[in-house]
C-alpha cells in the first residue's frame, strides 16, 4: 500500500457520509479548499495513521454547496466501501493547493452587502449556491429568502475594503406579490 508522508500534505476536509448505493461520498471541506479540488487532485485518507491515495473517477466532482462535493472515488463502487470511509480526514499534498491571488472564492462573498442599481441595499449575502456552474447568492428580502444569479455582466461596482456588492439584478425578481 503506497503512502505519502503528513508532513508533505494538507487536511481539506473528512468524508461526512455516503451518497447514494454505488459508492459516492460526501466530503466535507474546508471553503478555502474549493478551487484545489475543482482541480481533481489525488485525495488522500488517513487510514491507520497513513495517508494513502484514492483518486477521483471519472464522474469527477459535484459540489453541492460552498462545503460539501460529491465524488466518486476510483475503486470505491458500492454502498459498503462507502460507508468504510465515513468519518476519515481528507488530505491533498500542499503542491497541490491553489493559493487564492487576484481571484476571489465566490464564498469570500458571504457577509458581503448586495446593492441593486435601482432598488439600492437588498441586504446580506449569507450564502452562495453553486448549481452546475450557475452561482446564486443567497440574501433575505423582506423576510424572504431571494437567489440572485450573478455573473460578470451583472457587476456594476465591487468594493472589497467595505464588502460591497451592487448588481444590475433582472427586472421583476423582487417583485413581491401584495396580500
Amino acid at each position: 500500500m503506497e503512502t505519502i508522508p503528513k508532513i508533505d500534505c494538507i487536511k481539506v476536509g473528512y468524508v461526512q457520509k455516503p451518497h447514494g448505493i454505488h459508492g459516492e461520498l460526501v466530503i466535507r471541506f474546508d471553503p478555502e479548499y474549493c478551487e484545489t479540488l475543482e482541480e481533481y487532485p489525488t485525495l488522500f485518507m488517513e487510514i491507520d495513521n497513513l495517508l494513502v491515495p484514492y483518486f477521483i473517477s471519472e464522474e469527477g466532482l459535484r459540489f453541492k454547496s460552498g462545503e460539501t462535493v460529491i465524488t466518486q472515488l476510483e475503486w470505491v463502487d458500492s454502498d459498503k466501501k462507502a460507508k468504510d470511509l465515513c468519518g476519515l480526514s481528507v488530505f491533498v499534498k500542499q503542491e497541490d493547493v491553489v493559493e487564492f491571488e487576484d481571484e476571489l472564492s465566490p464564498n469570500a462573498l458571504i457577509g458581503y452587502q448586495l446593492f441593486d442599481e435601482t432598488l439600492g441595499l437588498i441586504g446580506e449575502i449569507t450564502d452562495v449556491k453553486d448549481f452546475s456552474g450557475n452561482l446564486l447568492l443567497s440574501v433575505e428580502y423582506r423576510g424572504k429568502e431571494a437567489l440572485v444569479p450573478i455573473n460578470e455582466d451583472f457587476i456594476l461596482r465591487f468594493d472589497e475594503d467595505r464588502r460591497e456588492i451592487e448588481l444590475r439584478i433582472p427586472d421583476g425578481l423582487f417583485d413581491l406579490d401584495e396580500e
